[in-house]
């Protein structure tokens, strides 16, 4: 299938909102500009031919991963940032560098959160600083306080796939309920229409045959009067 104008244009425009991803862009409200732009021209490439599933797919999720991405600057809590940078899946592609992005920003907001539990080194200059091993014990705390957090998300998401699997499996189960139904209303369906043609068929030979007798009557009552008419006719003439 050869590639269309538009499919290079996304390729284009994907390629450049990951370099302004990656390279720290402060204008955030142009990059958001471009993933919309991008949505666009997928549902439009949707549209207009017919990709192939893997390349539409690809698109899709390095659209949806920037998206995510974006998400997680506007997010307050630099904590929060941290496990919503870990829950987006980063797109394995050539061309992608959303890997890249992914590691460069955990990085960051590790290094923020670790700033805020440590506090800066301003803040430390002007205050007591404390022993190293209390540091070290308090980044150790942080690391698993981040992963018990993870980890409860990570179970509240499997709870909610669990659920969702568990309606899409009866609501499947209703879906399949309703088509029999309809098959069996249709199979009534056509034999009701069966049985009305052959009624109707039954009407029109009784009605050709009953129209043939109706005109075999007219003919003898006809047949009749003629012939008492002849009698009357003769004994009249014989008196005369």
């Amino acid at each position: 299938m050869s590639i269309t104008r538009l499919q290079v244009d996304i390729k284009r425009l994907l390629a450049v909102c990951e370099d302004m991803a990656q390279n720290n862009s402060s204008d955030d409200w142009r990059l958001s500009k471009y993933i919309e732009a991008v949505s666009e021209m997928i549902a439009e490439l949707v549209k207009k031919s017919d990709p192939d599933n893997d390349t539409l797919n690809q698109y899709t999720r390095r659209m949806q991963f920037l998206k995510g991405f974006l998400n997680t600057k506007d997010i307050k809590n630099t904590e929060d940032k941290l496990v919503a940078l870990e829950m987006l899946e980063p797109v394995q592609v050539n061309n992608s560098r959303s890997k890249d992005i992914k590691q460069k920003y955990k990085m960051t907001y590790t290094k923020q959160l670790r700033e805020e539990l440590l506090g800066s080194d301003t803040s430390e200059s002007k205050s007591f600083r404390q022993p190293d091993v209390e540091s070290n014990d308090n980044v150790d705390e942080l690391l698993r306080h981040h992963q018990n957090k993870q980890e409860s998300i990570a179970e509240e998401l499997m709870s909610i796939t669990k659920s969702l699997r568990e309606h899409s499996e009866l609501a499947g189960k209703i879906i399949k309920r309703d088509i029999e139904v309809l098959e069996s209303s249709s199979k009534g369906m056509d034999s009701n229409f069966e049985n009305l043609k052959r009624e109707e068929q039954r009407l029109s030979d009784f009605v050709r045959k009953s129209s043939w007798r109706c005109w075999i009557w007219i003919i003898a009552v006809v047949m009749v009067a003629i012939f008492i008419k002849m009698i009357l006719f003769i004994r009249i003439t014989k008196k005369n």
